[in-house]
């Protein structure tokens, strides 16, 4: 199975779709979120770093990062909705062309876009209940109990993900298997950034000001990538033609 496994993202490039997917991600995706934190509330963007497993002290770095004369805007401006459905469109398409070629299951037309803006409104939903998760249960019941719920958090979105981006052509099975996987390779790289990407994120900040900063999140965004690959590999090699 490692085998099939390794031949699959060999035959994907995952190496340069996931630096695509990194580019993507900073210049398109992070725009969406910004707007999701300010509908949402200004603690969901400290609320989404801490979850990805950077400490207070690179999630406070990253945070500034992208905050406007360091404090949240008030308000939405039509450029900034404008690029935020681009960048959250763009992402989506990216990576349910991703699950067509893995699937070998691609949806066409309308219907395509219609699962990627219901995709785009389960992102809303899913990050509101990682707020919830970190800003409430941690606290009060503790980093393992946090990371618990995370875990089947992410479990339980990308097994939906997969779903709804290839409009059920995916039996549930195959979701299921590659929901875990991909959750469990999330998991994984959350405890990467943890114990390595945060302690360089703020060496690098302090070295090279912002500049290293984002270096070094790319460098998670493009772990991401390979993340999302390997997940949805594993679920597509697990039962063959099924």
């Amino acid at each position: 199975m490692a085998g099939r496994v390794w031949t699959q993202l060999c035959e994907l490039g995952f190496m340069n779709s996931s630096l695509q997917f990194a580019a993507l991600f900073t210049l398109g995706f992070i725009p969406f979120l910004l707007v999701l934190s300010i509908a949402l509330g200004p603690g969901l963007s400290g609320a989404m770093v801490m979850g990805s497993g950077f400490n207070a002290r690179a999630g406070h770095d990253i945070t500034m990062l992208f905050s406007h004369g360091r404090t949240a805007p008030a308000s939405l401006s039509v450029l900034a909705v404008l690029l935020a459905v681009l960048g959250g469109g763009a992402i989506s398409h990216m990576i349910q062309a991703w699950y067509g070629k893995i699937f070998r299951a691609q949806p066409h037309g309308w219907k395509a876009m219609a699962h990627r803006v219901e995709w785009l409104a389960g992102v809303f939903g899913f990050m509101a209940l990682q707020a919830l998760v970190v800003g409430a249960i941690q606290p009060t019941a503790g980093r393992v109990a946090a990371a618990g719920a995370q875990f089947l958090l992410f479990v339980i979105f990308w097994c939906w993900s997969l779903h709804c981006l290839l409009a059920g052509q995916v039996p549930w099975r195959r979701a299921f298997i590659g929901g875990v996987a991909t959750a469990v390779c999330c998991t994984g790289l959350g405890v990467y950034i943890a114990c390595l990407a945060s302690s360089s994120l703020v060496s690098n900040e302090a070295s090279y000001g912002a500049f290293g900063a984002v270096m070094t999140l790319v460098t998670a965004e493009v772990g991401l990538g390979v993340a999302l690959h390997l997940g949805a590999v594993i679920g597509a090699v697990s039962f063959p033609g099924r």
